[in-house]
């Protein structure tokens, strides 16, 4: 039981459990937003629980491959995978049905609108038949619609409606994308043997570093963000996309891209408290 319970954390990614939460507080606290029942609700829904949906799907429709790929720990926690799928399976469609009732009784349609698309995107990146992490660059496209436009909408959506959605947040949105196309370049070798079609493995490693250059740079040049640390961010990034675009070694890649992770983290929390004070 204890081996069974540390392989459905590993199968719920601890490292992700505060992303969704910290990004839909972002979004609830720009408009001021105040704490209620179900701001408390979905706060909760969108940490461990979402990421047993999200990332449990993601690892039930990636099976096959990952008994084959080397960037899996070991082969032993992949066949215990298996014993405990069904389990995931009851918990995620539990947790989206608690979700989506969660929007519903908001009466909030900006909610309602916000808490679908999540679902419908975190469902299909890996289920079929759509398959969008199959699909490059609908898998950049789509990590940057889950991880960050939903949740940050969710949260906005208790203060504002979608058409008050400053247009920093879709460039933000943008690079986001960016990030996931970088983040396929450190997996090339692998997933190229298993044959995995990402970002890299189909277009190439400095095609996924262009995409993230050219998506960075316009972010950082019309999104009104220069000289905040949120253009500093995205000034960062661009600098590391560009090194990798002209080496791009995946154990670099690998290495910017935590770099890319751990300031997108940092620039959140700033960000929150920062309209925490202004409020």
């Amino acid at each position: 039981m204890k081996r069974k319970a540390l392989v459905f954390i590993q199968v719920s990614r601890p490292l992700g459990w505060l992303i969704a939460p910290l990004v839909f507080l972002l979004g609830l606290t720009a408009f001021g937003s105040p704490l209620s029942p179900l701001v408390v609700v979905q706060l909760v829904l969108l940490s461990i629980p979402y990421c047993v949906l999200l990332y449990g799907m993601n690892d039930i429709y990636d099976y096959e491959a990952d008994k084959l790929n080397p960037r899996k720990p070991t082969r032993d926690s992949v066949e215990m995978e298996t014993e405990i799928f069904p389990l995931v399976k009851k918990i995620s469609w539990t947790v989206a049905v608690l979700l989506m009732v969660s929007a519903i009784l908001t009466w909030n349609p900006t909610n309602i609108l916000a808490m679908g698309i999540l679902l419908f995107f975190s469902y299909f990146y890996s289920v079929p038949p759509l398959r969008f992490k199959q699909w490059p660059p609908m898998d950049s496209v789509s990590n940057g619609i889950l991880y960050f436009y939903a949740p940050v909408l969710l949260g906005a959506s208790f203060g504002a409606t979608i058409f008050h959605l400053p247009m920093g947040v879709y460039f933000i949105t943008a690079g986001v994308m960016g990030i996931h196309s970088f983040s396929t370049i450190m997996d090339y070798s692998a997933d190229q043997l298993v044959g995995e079609r990402t970002f890299a493995t189909v277009l190439g490693k400095r095609a996924a570093a262009l995409f993230t250059v050219i998506i960075f740079v316009i972010a950082y040049l019309f999104s009104g963000f220069q000289g905040m640390v949120v253009g500093y961010f995205l000034f960062f990034c661009a600098v590391l996309g560009g090194i990798i675009l002209v080496k791009p070694l995946e154990r670099l890649a690998k290495y910017f891209f935590y770099s890319m992770g751990v300031g997108f983290g940092v620039v959140a929390v700033f960000e929150v408290l920062r309209y925490l004070a202004f409020f």
